[in-house]
């Protein structure tokens, strides 16, 4: 799976940006404030959700025009092309089409498979746990197709029952079919994030990548099956009714993550340990989709020189080289990116009458 041709039209800095790249590492350079993340949250709006930066749709417009915007691309995936194009307007709000015609966001994440790190993800073991559950998600939706879907309709049940409970009602004939259908997706949702779970540490185990293995483990209240979650959200109306919201279910899970070699909570890691981990999840995923699917994902590694060191760097590198998967680089030190030099494909961007221009550069020189 790779971009092979990609066109931002009115998005943040970009007026328009056309970027034709090959399968191999792509490194975006430029000063702050030129819109290399931006091209990268770009790239992130393909995939099913609002992209990295989770930002309303109004606010990627184009200022001052406002006039919407519109990111496509053509996807290759086992020799097969696609045409996956994501927009926005203030008059038909969001729409999604693959090859033309009209795409739910479960196609979407049926097809294209993106996975990112940002600096702010580097604090993910310190924040909330809603931040650790969408990195999770993220990662399942790309190893079992119909986990988005799953999550889509667990929402969508959730948010039935919780207006239940806000209305204080009490009559189970209300509760029983949609508890049903949060019973059913919910539990293939902890059935899917476990088995993820599990698959990770297993590759980590045999792997041979010099990042740290991370035991993983679900936090909280799981369910083997639909029927064991049914009963359990019977028996805790009366509770959550009090609580005024539902008090168990897979949107509360957590995902804990210990660094195996020194028996560390990553918590209480250093900020480059915990960097690493993620790296390390991010990279047997790859080699798990590698496995399965002969596909990996797309990778989007946003300002990837902050809290690694030279050695780290060049491991990663070597890495992301032996895989041969399509990952999107960017930083503001060229000189960061001097081992790539022969492996990557090197674009400029810089900022040029309040818009950016994305200029690829064949003679780089460090």
């Amino acid at each position: 799976m790779f971009l092979s041709a990609l066109k931002i039209s009115h998005f943040r800095t970009h007026k328009l940006s056309v970027i034709n790249p090959f399968k191999k590492p792509i490194v975006i350079f430029g000063l702050n404030g030129a819109g290399k993340t931006n091209i990268l949250e770009a790239i992130s709006m393909l995939a099913p959700g609002r992209g990295f930066r989770r930002a309303k749709f109004s606010d990627l417009s184009r200022r001052p025009d406002l006039l919407g915007w519109k990111v496509s691309a053509d996807l290759q995936i086992s020799g097969t092309s696609y045409e996956v194009c994501t927009s926005w307007d203030a008059i038909s709000t969001s729409k999604v089409t693959i090859d033309g015609k009209p795409a739910t966001q479960s196609e979407l994440g049926r097809l294209v498979r993106i996975l990112w790190l940002t600096p702010q993800m580097d604090r993910i073991w310190l924040d909330g746990s809603a931040e650790r559950r969408r990195f999770l998600d993220r990662i399942v939706s790309t190893l079992v197709m119909e986990h988005t879907e799953n999550c889509i309709q667990y929402q969508k049940a959730l948010k039935q029952r919780n207006k239940l409970i806000r209305d204080r009602i009490f009559d189970s004939n209300w509760y029983d079919a949609v508890e049903f259908q949060m019973a059913s997706y919910g539990s293939a949702i902890d059935l899917a994030r476990q088995s993820v779970l599990s698959q990770i540490m297993e590759m980590q185990k045999k792997s041979t990548s010099a990042f740290p293995a991370a035991d993983l483990n679900l936090v909280g209240t799981t369910y083997h099956s639909a029927q064991e979650f049914k009963d359990a959200l019977a028996a805790s109306r009366t509770v959550d009714i009090n609580a005024g919201r539902t008090l168990r279910g897979p949107h509360l899970s957590d995902l804990a993550s210990i660094y195996s070699e020194k028996a560390i909570d990553a918590k209480n890691c250093s900020t480059g340990e915990q960097k690493a981990l993620l790296i390390s999840i991010i990279i047997a995923t790859a080699r798990i989709q590698l496995e399965i699917f002969n596909t990996p994902p797309i990778l989007l590694f946003d300002e990837m020189s902050a809290h690694l060191d030279s050695q780290r760097r060049s491991l990663l590198y070597r890495e992301l080289c032996d895989l041969g998967l399509q990952v999107f680089l960017t930083g503001t030190d060229i000189s960061i990116f001097e081992e790539l030099k022969t492996h990557a494909e090197f674009f400029r961007a810089q900022i040029d009458s309040n818009m950016t221009i994305c200029t690829k550069v064949d003679d780089i020189s460090f």
